[in-house]
């Protein structure tokens, strides 16, 4: 009563104890007041950890161009005069070599298209291909055209931005850039979108030290002012032939890429330090009970009263030490997660996995000859 009703406000452990000692006292009540606070599911539903969960960061370096691309769509953006309200964007993860394309809509057609006859047919085919779990990239004929073109597809665990933070960055660079050119209507963005993508691809890329048109093709952009001022200083002796020219070219490249990846080791090791420094990591493992962290805000219910945290799910497969499927029952559906939105379910809860392991060990044991029906019906 002190603790559930209504009078007792579902405080944490310091008040209650407060308040049950005032009154009563017994062998151990503060272990057993402690342990009930942190068993009430409803107090869990609404309070996430006092230190929220962080796993280590995942490195993953790439070696050479259109080795992994990443598609994104940003928006929705304002509808403009040409009926464009998104914009799809693809990033090469190593050269950061970038293209927007705007789009009306972003339906499953409409992205399949431009990334088979705009990217594929004039890049060439990439190794794999990461996204969101966005309908469009889930859909049959996207999954088709990469299984297609024999492309890996991966993804990112939801709502964890975190996991693919090259793809969020370029997206905030590039509303800045159109955010400085378009008019008060925010209307005609899509007329900008070009020679903003050409502003980014001819400047020196942090991580990498190049441009990424120098990681891409071995050379610089010539911009408008090259045009005033003179060539840039890579094309002002170009008097070789072909093969003198292919020669210098290919050199230059394999030079380049061999910096850009020292170059990128280096930072990923260094955010990775800065990273881990605060990580706060538990390993989960198959049969435990969570709760899963759930931000969705519910239409006409304030987000203020609402409780953040739903569960208990169980872990039925531990893909990584970030990386884990959960499920809330036998008959619901799979949800694959980031570690961080994960937290441990401190109480009673019906472990129908364990039950349905026992129940498979029960029938192994039987003698197939005896229940033949019924064992088919387990397995199938």
């Amino acid at each position: 009563m002190l603790h559930d009703d209504p009078v007792g406000g579902h405080f944490g452990v310091h008040r209650t104890l407060s308040r049950v000692s005032s009154r009563f006292y017994w062998a151990g009540y503060k272990e057993n007041i402690e342990q009930w606070c942190k068993r009430c599911e409803i107090c869990n539903s609404r309070k996430g950890p006092q230190k929220r969960a962080r796993g280590a960061m995942k490195q993953y370096l790439v070696g050479a161009p259109l080795e992994r691309v990443a598609l994104d769509i940003l928006g929705p953006l304002p509808i403009t005069t040409s009926g464009n309200k998104f914009i799809l964007v693809l990033t090469d993860y190593f050269s950061r070599w970038a293209e927007a394309y705007p789009i009306p809509n972003q339906e499953a057609e409409t992205i399949s298209k431009i990334f088979v006859d705009e990217f594929i047919c004039r890049f060439g085919v990439p190794r794999q291909v990461h996204t969101d779990q966005g309908r469009q990239f889930e859909s049959k004929l996207f999954t088709g055209i990469c299984k297609r073109f024999n492309i890996d597809k991966t993804r990112t665990s939801p709502l964890h931005p975190q996991s693919d933070g090259m793809v969020e960055r370029l997206n905030r660079t590039i509303e800045d850039i159109l955010s400085k050119f378009i008019g008060k209507d925010q209307k005609d963005w899509d007329t900008h979108l070009s020679v903003a993508m050409m502003a980014y691809r001819t400047s020196v890329h942090e991580s990498t030290g190049f441009s990424p048109s120098m990681l891409m093709f071995g050379r610089e952009i010539e911009l408008p002012i090259d045009l005033i001022y003179g060539p840039h200083p890579q094309t002002e002796n170009i008097t070789d032939g072909s093969n003198e020219y292919l020669e210098k070219l290919q050199s230059n490249i394999l030079r380049v890429h061999n910096l850009a990846r020292d170059k990128m080791i280096a930072s990923s090791d260094r955010q990775k330090r800065q990273y881990d420094h605060k990580i706060n990591a538990r390993k989960y493992s198959v049969g435990d009970a969570v709760w899963v962290f759930n931000p969705t805000k519910t239409k006409g219910k304030s987000p203020k009263l609402q409780c953040q945290w739903t569960g208990p799910f169980l872990i039925i497969e531990a893909y990584t030490d970030l990386i884990y499927k959960v499920k809330s029952s036998p008959n619901s559906r799979d949800r694959v997660l980031h570690h961080d939105r994960l937290k441990p379910f401190i109480g009673n809860f019906n472990n129908w996995l364990q039950k349905s392991k026992d129940d498979l060990d029960e029938g192994d044991s039987k003698d197939p000859a005896v229940e033949p029906e019924i064992e088919k019906a387990k397995y199938y």
